[in-house]
């Protein structure tokens, strides 16, 4: 982030919240192998395709997690992102007021972005262990056997 302009947050959030912060970060941690920060997780998660990531999930469990997991709370957050990742999560906050129909605050972007990040993991847990997952190209070979864009690997 050296010479990258950041934006800094103040959020008070609650102890639900912040249990979602930490277990964001331990799963990816674990999935980088490094320990990790909020900060780190929010510039990954906070892309320009955020917003459309986060609507895909039904309104109706947008609006349980965030009266399931209030944002607001007595414990104190300091988070700073990269000015791009502010740029992103604003959009995704605005985008998300449309959908949802209601005002949201910065920090319930953030926990609907959290949120996203859990199930993904989770689901891709899950997909994993039921024998789902998605086999990884051999190193080198350029993902030769598949047509760009299509799901389906060429015999030839």
């Amino acid at each position: 982030m050296g010479s990258q302009t950041m934006r800094g947050y103040t959020l008070d959030v609650s102890e639900y919240l912040f249990r979602l912060t930490t277990e964001s970060l331990r799963i990816h941690s674990n999935q980088t192998r490094r320990y990790q920060s909020l900060a780190n997780l929010v510039n990954a998660r906070a892309t320009a395709s955020a917003a459309g990531a986060i609507e895909q999930h039904d309104v109706e469990t947008l609006r349980q997690h965030l009266e399931k997991v209030p944002t607001k709370g007595p414990i104190r957050i300091y988070l700073s992102i990269s000015k791009t990742s502010a740029e992103n999560l604003t959009e995704a906050k605005r985008r998300l007021e449309k959908h949802l129909g209601s005002a949201l605050t910065v920090g319930d972007a953030v926990s609907m972005l959290l949120f996203d990040y859990v199930v993904e993991q989770g689901t891709a847990k899950l997909m994993s262990r039921i024998g789902i997952d998605q086999p990884k190209p051999p190193k080198g070979s350029g993902g030769r056997g598949r047509d760009e864009g299509e799901k389906v690997v060429r015999i030839r």
